[in-house]
């Protein structure tokens, strides 16, 4: 059965998301933020074999432990690929402004197109939602959306940084209003909601 788990981190309050098969306890964490011990607290607390790491976007609050957990757990490491860049330039993952600066290794695993990817125990698909970024994807296990910063509840991602565009995060949406209704939005930041309520109560989605 698959099951999901959050652990909030860091001065963002990113929620990393850990998607796992109950029984087989294998695992996919989904943007790990900040604070890598809590989600490794996490995983040993499960009893998780984590096979995968995904990044929703490059921006650095999201990327921040990305080396810990891939070598923690020799895993590699997805993104889309245009934010492959990010994870190398302090400047382009906004890090360098926060009095730090991240540079990650190069991706494992390059996304270069939308579409069903599948780990040991469970399917999933990319969908590619740039606005926030030039390389945001939500990513889409079961009845369940892991949106990044793309959506939040009642509102949006921010596109005023680097790569940042609101008439594509707009254009994105419009993906995302054709799923179901009774799908489950676990956003980047905020609590979650669904999309039925988002399409009703969310500006954005007018």
């Amino acid at each position: 059965m698959i099951q999901t788990t959050s652990v909030v981190s860091g001065s963002f309050q990113v929620n990393c998301y850990i998607v796992y098969d109950s029984i087989l306890k294998k695992a996919i964490i989904i943007d790990p933020g900040e604070q890598a011990q809590k989600v490794i607290n996490r995983i040993e607390e499960l009893n998780l074999n984590p096979e995968l790491l995904i990044n929703t976007h490059g921006h650095f609050d999201h990327i921040f432990s990305d080396d810990i957990i891939r070598e923690k757990y020799h895993i590699p490491l997805a993104i889309f690929k245009d934010d492959t860049g990010m994870l190398l330039d302090g400047n382009l993952n906004f890090s360098q402004y926060m009095d730090k600066t991240v540079i990650i290794k190069q991706a494992d695993i390059i996304f270069d197109k939308e579409g069903i990817k599948e780990t040991s125990f469970c399917k999933y698909r990319v969908i590619h939602t740039p606005g926030h970024s030039k390389g945001s994807i939500c990513i889409l296990i079961d009845n369940i959306l892991f949106s990044g910063d793309t959506v939040f509840k009642n509102s949006i991602g921010r596109t005023d940084l680097i790569g940042g565009n609101y008439n594509e995060l707009i254009q994105s949406l419009d993906k995302i209003k054709k799923l179901p209704e009774d799908i489950i939005v676990y956003p980047g930041h905020g609590p979650f909601t669904n999309l039925k309520d988002e399409m009703n109560n969310n500006p954005y989605f007018k």
